[in-house]
């Protein structure tokens, strides 16, 4: 069963990278008429994407409309987009582009990921599966391990642990230092009642990320199961210390953990 926790530390990733962002292979043969000034669609939809990382949504909302006004065919442009109107909160929106961006590029590796976090976000976790595994087919995909990764977090909020442990696993064997598969494949070991594994994965965790509250639950449970007390009072203070407004701070000084 996926635990409180596995839910809150499985963070999805969206990729929205300049590098590969309008690549188009496998692009269907466009309905609509595309602009003559897709030179000038590109060079908005990179302003866009640039206003929309600094936070000024409103300008980067602007930039991109202005791009799809000038090539309506552009798929980097649908996708930035669904991430923007995703990120305000309007879905269907976000859904429409996902969906154009896709179908425009199904090779489009970075959108079929976008929108399996759109979709898991969504709580349609079968079908944000399918768009991760659909990011992978492409060889040329740089960020497959994140997209595996992500694929794991999703169906483990089905819950289907097993299958969520398959992800990990792989994702892992593409970068064994993905901190999140670790942290979740250590909960997972947990679980499982392998505590020697669960600590060799949280030590893996530890030399490549920073504690955070629930990595810190996990140190904690996982210490105690082992006898290791010294090891519990150790990281129940550092849990205090730098995160005591947390609720795995509040959940340990009631000892409900």
């Amino acid at each position: 069963m996926m635990t409180r926790l596995m839910a809150k530390s499985g963070v999805l990733l969206l990729v929205v990278v300049l590098a590969g962002c309008t690549s188009a292979g496998g692009m269907r043969t466009p309905t609509e008429h595309i602009a003559p000034d897709s030179k000038a669609a590109e060079i908005n939809m990179r302003l866009g994407l640039n206003y929309m990382q600094r936070g000024d949504y409103q300008v980067a909302l602007d930039k991109l409309q202005r791009s799809l006004q000038q090539d309506p065919n552009l798929p980097s442009t649908h996708n930035t987009i669904g991430v923007l109107y995703q990120r305000l909160g309007e879905f269907e929106k976000a859904e429409h582009h996902f969906q154009e961006a896709v179908e425009r590029a199904p090779d489009y590796s970075e959108a079929q990921n976008n929108y399996g976090v759109f979709l898991c976000e969504q709580k349609r976790y079968k079908e944000a599966e399918q768009r991760f595994l659909q990011a992978i087919k492409n060889p040329l995909y740089t960020n497959a391990d994140q997209a595996l990764e992500n694929a794991g977090i999703c169906v483990g909020l089905i819950p289907d642990a097993t299958l969520a442990e398959q992800y990990f696993r792989k994702a892992l064997q593409i970068n064994p230092r993905l901190s999140k598969s670790l942290l979740q494949m250590s909960e997972l070991s947990y679980l499982n009642i392998e505590y020697d594994q669960a600590k060799s994965y949280l030590d893996r965790y530890q030399a490549v990320s920073q504690w955070t509250p629930q990595a810190l639950l996990i140190a904690i449970k996982l210490a105690r199961k082992m006898g290791d007390q010294d090891a519990v009072a150790s990281y129940s203070l550092i849990l205090r210390a730098r995160f005591p407004d947390s609720d795995e701070a509040l959940q340990v000084t009631k000892g409900q953990y």
